[in-house]
């Protein structure tokens, strides 16, 4: 399963992989302590500790977007100033 939120993924640190299995038994619901597994590595990861990295990620997103938005509207007012009023 991918550990995904609003098209954010988490990936495994070891190999990139995006597939996960919960250690337990299905049946059990997951709790934020619940180990995943790489499905490409075989690494132990917490729950938790994919959703973090997926806030990490959205975070970076969300500042990139805003120094975009920034630069656009920097330019857009430094070529209002550049036009002669007429």
């Amino acid at each position: 399963m991918k550990v995904e939120v609003h098209g954010v993924v988490a990936d495994c640190p070891a190999c990139r992989g995006s597939d996960f299995v919960p250690e337990k038994a299905a049946s059990r619901p997951l709790s934020s302590q619940s180990m995943m597994v790489c499905t490409g590595c075989r690494r132990r990861i917490r729950y938790i500790e994919l959703l973090v990295q997926i806030g990490d990620k959205a975070i970076a997103q969300s500042q990139e977007m805003l120094e975009k938005i920034r630069a656009d509207r920097d330019a857009l007012r430094a070529k209002r100033e550049e036009k002669p009023p007429e």
